[in-house]
C-alpha cells in the first residue's frame, strides 16, 4: 500500500500542481471551468487509452516508443502553455480593469480558452498513464487490490489536497500580482516541461546529450523526494541535468519569455501569432531521427514576408575544382512562392542535381516556410525562422532533409547585415546520425536599388554535438551583387538577380563554386 501510496501521490501533486497554475491564471473568466473539466476529463480518458496501448507504445520505434510518446506529450503542453501565456500578457490590462468584459469576449470565443484544456488535458494524460502502469507493474508483483485501492485513494486526494491549496494561495494575491505571478509559474513551467522532453528524447537516441551531469546538487536535494517532486515540477529542476536539458530549458525561456516581453509592450503583434508555430516546428523536429544535411544552400534568406506576393524563382550553382571528384557538381532548384499572411510565405521547389561525373536528374521536392517574428526597424535587429524540409526521389539511395533556424538582420548605415543559422538533420533510414549546424552570411551596400554589391560565407561545422575537423568542414567566401529591375518590357512586378562567386576555404571546399539567383516578383 505504501508503495503505492507515494507513487500515486507524486504523480497526481504534477498534474495538480499544473492545473491550480492554470486555474488560478484564468480565475474570473467566464467559461474557464468547462474548459478545465472537459481537459481533465479528455485527460483521464487518454490516460486509461494510453494504459491499454502501453505494450503498443513501448515496442514501436524500434522500443524507444514509449519515450517518443512522452517527450511528443510534452512538447504539445509547452506549446500551449507558451501560446496562453503570450495572450494572457498581451491582455493583462485589460484582463485587470475589465473582468466581466473580458468574460464576455471569451463568451463568444475571442479568447483561445481551448488552449487551457489542452494543456489541463495533456498533464493529466502523461501523469495518469504513468500511474495506471506504474499500478499495473506492482499489481503484477503480487500486492493486492485492497492495498492498491486504499493507497490509489490516499495518493490522489493528497495531491489533490496540495494543488487546491496552492489555487488558494494564489488566489489571495491582487489581480495584478496574480497574472504576474501566474505568468512566471507557466513560464517556468514550460521550461521544465521542455527539459523533460529533451531528456526523454536522449534517452531513446534521438537527441545527443551535449555532456552529462552537468552539475550535481542531488547531495542537497533529490528529485524523488517530496521537496525535489515539487520543485521538479513548479520550476524543472533537475538534480543532473545533462547539457541537452539546459539548452532546452533556457530555449524555451528565452521563446516564451520574449514573446511575453514583446508583445506585452503592445508591440510585434507578428511574433505571438508565430511563437507556437516556430516552437511546435521546432519541437517536432526534435522527434525525427536524422543527421546533419550537406550545406547545398547558396542563398541568404531575409526575415521579411511580403503578404500577397507570388514569386518564381530559380537558384542554381556550378563547383569548380582541380580535383574531378568536386568538380562541376550542379544544384538547380525552381520554386513557386506566395506571401499567405503579412508574417509567413510558403514555396514549393522542385530540384534537378549532377553530381561530378554524373549526369543532371530530378532530385528531389521542397518545401519552404519563412516566418517573419518582428517588424522592421523596431528593435536592435530583425527577427524570423525558416523551417524547410526536403523529399528526396531516390528513397534507396538519399535521405529527406529537415533544416531550421533563425533569420536575423540589422542595417547599419546604408549596408544590410544579414545571417542565417541553420540546424539540418537527414530523417529516415538512410540518415545519418546527429544533427549538423550550418550559417550563412551576407553584408549589403545599398549602393542602387539596380546594382548592391555584397560579401557573403556560407559553411557546416558538422554535427554539433562532435564538430568535424577542420579540414574535412566546409566554408566558402566571395563577392556577390545583387539588384532589382522594374516594369520590364511593360510587365508588372519586378525582377531580381543575386550573382557571386565563392572560394573555397577548407580542403574539404571547392575551390570556386558560381551562384545564380533570379526572382521575378508580383503582388496580387
Amino acid at each position: 500500500m505504501l508503495a503505492t501510496l507515494i507513487i500515486v501521490f507524486r504523480e497526481v501533486i504534477e498534474a495538480a500542481l499544473v492545473v491550480s497554475i492554470v486555474a488560478a491564471a484564468t480565475t474570473g473568466v467566464a467559461g474557464r471551468n468547462r474548459w478545465l473539466v472537459a481537459g481533465v476529463g479528455a485527460g483521464i480518458l487518454g490516460a486509461a487509452i494510453v494504459a491499454g496501448f502501453a505494450g503498443t507504445i513501448a515496442n514501436s520505434l524500434q522500443g524507444t516508443g514509449q519515450e517518443v510518446f512522452n517527450a511528443s506529450v510534452l512538447f504539445i503542453a509547452v506549446i500551449m502553455l507558451g501560446w496562453h501565456n503570450v495572450w494572457m500578457n498581451s491582455h493583462g490590462r485589460e484582463l485587470a480593469a475589465e473582468m466581466k468584459a473580458v468574460g464576455r469576449d471569451v463568451a463568444v470565443g475571442a479568447r483561445p480558452l481551448y488552449a487551457v484544456a489542452i494543456a489541463v488535458g495533456i498533464a493529466v494524460l502523461r501523469e495518469g498513464s504513468e500511474v495506471v502502469l506504474f499500478l499495473y507493474g506492482i499489481a503484477s508483483g503480487g500486492t493486492g487490490a485492497s492495498g492498491l485501492l486504499t493507497g490509489g485513494i490516499i495518493g490522489v486526494v493528497s495531491g489533490a489536497a496540495l494543488g487546491y491549496a496552492l489555487y488558494k494561495g494564489l488566489l489571495n494575491l491582487s489581480t495584478k500580482k496574480l497574472f504576474a505571478v501566474t505568468g512566471w509559474m507557466i513560464l517556468l513551467l514550460a521550461a521544465g516541461l521542455a527539459a523533460q522532453g529533451a531528456n526523454y528524447l536522449t534517452r531513446a537516441g534521438l537527441l545527443p546529450p551535449l555532456g552529462r551531469n552537468i552539475w550535481d546538487t542531488s547531495w542537497l536535494l533529490t528529485e524523488q523526494s517530496i521537496l525535489g517532486q515539487i520543485l521538479h515540477t513548479l520550476i524543472g529542476y533537475t538534480a543532473r541535468p545533462s547539457g541537452i536539458q539546459l539548452l532546452f530549458y533556457v530555449g524555451t525561456l528565452v521563446i516564451i519569455g520574449g514573446a511575453m516581453k514583446i508583445y506585452g509592450n503592445g508591440s510585434g503583434q507578428k511574433l505571438g501569432r508565430v511563437a507556437a508555430c516556430v516552437l511546435g516546428a521546432f519541437s517536432a523536429s526534435a522527434l525525427i531521427p536524422g543527421g546533419h544535411a550537406d550545406a547545398a544552400a547558396i542563398k541568404v534568406y531575409s526575415p521579411y514576408v511580403e503578404q500577397g506576393e507570388v514569386e518564381i524563382e530559380y537558384q542554381g550553382y556550378r563547383t569548380f575544382d582541380g580535383d574531378a571528384s568536386k568538380d562541376n557538381e550542379q544544384k538547380h532548384k525552381v520554386g513557386l512562392a506566395y506571401g499567405v499572411t503579412d508574417f509567413w510565405a510558403t514555396e514549393v521547389y522542385g530540384i534537378w542535381k549532377k553530381d561530378a561525373g554524373g549526369s543532371t536528374h530530378f532530385d528531389a521536392t521542397e518545401w519552404e516556410n519563412r516566418f517573419q517574428l518582428t517588424e522592421r526597424g523596431k528593435y536592435f535587429a530583425d527577427l524570423g525562422f525558416l523551417i524547410e524540409y526536403e523529399h528526396v526521389r531516390d528513397r534507396q539511395g538519399d535521405a529527406d532533409e529537415l533544416a531550421f533556424g533563425p533569420l536575423i538582420a540589422k542595417d547599419i548605415g546604408r549596408t544590410t547585415n544579414t545571417i542565417n543559422l541553420v540546424l539540418e538533420r537527414e530523417l529516415g533510414a538512410n540518415g545519418e546520425g546527429g544533427v549538423g549546424l550550418t550559417y550563412r552570411l551576407q553584408s549589403r551596400w545599398r549602393l542602387d536599388p539596380l546594382f548592391e554589391p555584397a560579401i557573403e560565407a556560407y559553411g557546416e561545422f558538422g554535427r554539433i554535438n562532435n564538430f568535424d575537423s577542420r579540414d574535412d568542414q566546409e566554408h566558402m567566401i566571395g563577392p556577390a551583387v545583387q539588384g532589382t529591375f522594374r516594369g520590364i518590357a511593360g510587365l508588372p512586378g519586378k525582377l531580381k538577380y543575386d550573382v557571386g562567386y565563392l572560394f573555397g576555404v577548407t580542403p574539404s571546399t571547392p575551390d570556386g563554386t558560381l551562384k545564380l539567383i533570379f526572382e521575378y516578383e508580383l503582388r496580387i
